[in-house]
């Protein structure tokens, strides 16, 4: 009997120390493991909870911000487009850069580019607009600051910047913000126009009974660039027609035509305004005829067109002299060369399809030949724009067709190609930047 208690104590011990061992062998190998994990192959994958454990504040709402017009950020390297570019030209270097704007369709925004003409695939480009579409923009007589008016829906704005696309600040905004961007001579003021339009009460001059009637009527600013200080120039009033011109060859006067109603007529009267708008005189009168008149660039004088051809008139409208021109037929345009005692006319061959570009100098009334161009495969003359002041490029257009860089040593011609639906135009010839 003893024995058996004996037998049956030693084999309850026995499972004590059994239990006690694996106790102590789960105790232990818990903390190996944690300590040293296992290799992440045999590891379960860890789920990561769709909820947080806690509750996470609240996000405040910020409302979205409205641009009216996007400011768009200077790239110093092209940004390819859609835009077929012709290959480069095998030409000599040139000292001065075409400056155009490439509009793409309504809302898609726009492009200031630069380009050497022989090259228009290596063109930088200065600003882009994602949205605005450019609708005029000015070199300045420095050849430092470039003005420009862009459009999006009903409103225009107006920028000033650097030629490099730096710097681009706003200067103006609303409807009825428009051009002619003109600089001053220094190159620190800048007018444009500001108009509007109104309903206003008025008898009708069949019934004499009073009705709404939509009038018209505006200002020509001037802002000082540097400091933003604006202030009024002229006012134009309803139902007036008025056009800016340029500033005097002393820069103190700013040139305007503007319309007078004289016995059921209207004439057209040159007018000069100074800087603080106060002093405002008639020069001379121009005719019953809507004519545009074209200062030259150091506002000496007028080129004015006739019925005949073109006449030549001083800024101080004394005098009037008709210039030497080839018959209707052969005509293709005309513009100032950069020294205003010459013109740069286009002639038509009657007998090749060639079109020679001419200076014609208005001292001696000489005429000599700057170079020859085919005319364009539609049969179609170009019509000149600018001419580089190294006299070795013109822009110039065909109507209907586009723009072209014509190279006048070669008579090569270059053309500017337009986005599918969009347009493109010419600002300025501008001297080769020093780094590019």
């Amino acid at each position: 009997m003893r024995r058996a208690v004996n037998i049956i104590g030693g084999l309850l011990g026995l499972l004590v120390l059994g239990a006690l061992a694996v106790a102590l062998a789960l105790t232990f190998g818990g903390l190996q493991k944690e300590a040293k994990p296992a290799s992440q192959v045999f590891q379960s994958p860890i789920e990561t909870p769709t909820q947080p454990p806690y509750p996470l504040p609240a996000t405040p709402t910020i409302p979205p911000t409205v641009t009216r017009s996007p400011k768009p950020s200077p790239s110093p390297s092209p940004i390819p487009t859609t835009t077929p570019i012709p290959t480069p030209l095998p030409l000599p270097p040139s000292a001065f850069y075409a400056l155009w704007v490439e509009n793409f369709p309504e809302g898609e925004g726009s492009v200031l580019w630069l380009a050497d003409p022989r090259d228009i695939g290596s063109r930088r480009e200065i600003l882009r607009f994602e949205r605005d579409t450019l609708v005029e923009a000015a070199l300045s007589p420095n050849g430092r600051k470039l003005a420009l008016i862009t459009t999006y829906w009903k409103t225009s704005t107006l920028w000033v910047a650097n030629v490099d696309g730096s710097d681009l600040r706003q200067l103006d905004q609303g409807s009825g913000v428009g051009g002619p961007l003109l600089w001053s001579r220094d190159s620190r003021l800048l007018t444009y126009s500001m108009s509007w339009r109104e309903e206003v009460m008025m008898p009708s001059y069949k019934t004499g009974t009073p009705g709404p009637v939509t009038v018209y009527g505006g200002v020509v600013e001037l802002v000082d660039v540097t400091t933003s200080g604006k202030k009024q120039l002229l006012e134009i009033e309803p139902e007036t027609s008025l056009s800016v011109l340029g500033w005097s060859a002393d820069g103190q006067e700013l040139y305007y035509a503007q319309s007078v109603l004289r016995e059921n007529a209207r004439e057209y009267e040159l007018w000069a305004v100074d800087k603080s708008g106060r002093q405002a005189h008639k020069v001379a009168l121009i005719g019953r005829e809507p004519v545009p008149l074209i200062l030259s660039p150091d506002g000496s004088k007028f080129l004015i067109p006739t019925t005949e051809g073109w006449s030549l008139m001083p800024a101080n409208g004394q005098t009037r002299q008709n210039i030497p021109l080839p018959p209707w037929k052969q005509r293709c345009g005309l513009i100032w060369s950069p020294n205003a005692d010459e013109i740069v006319l286009c002639e038509v061959d009657q007998q090749r399809p060639l079109e020679y570009i001419k200076l014609l100098s208005l001292h001696t009334g000489v005429t000599r030949i700057l170079g020859s161009i085919e005319v364009s495969p539609r049969g179609l003359p170009f019509s000149p724009i600018a001419i580089s002041p190294d006299m070795q490029w013109i822009t110039a257009s065909v109507y209907q067709t586009g723009m072209y860089w014509l190279h006048l040593p070669t008579g090569m011609a270059v053309p500017v190609p337009e986005p599918d639906k969009g347009t493109v135009f010419h600002i300025a010839w501008m001297t080769k930047p020093t780094d590019w």
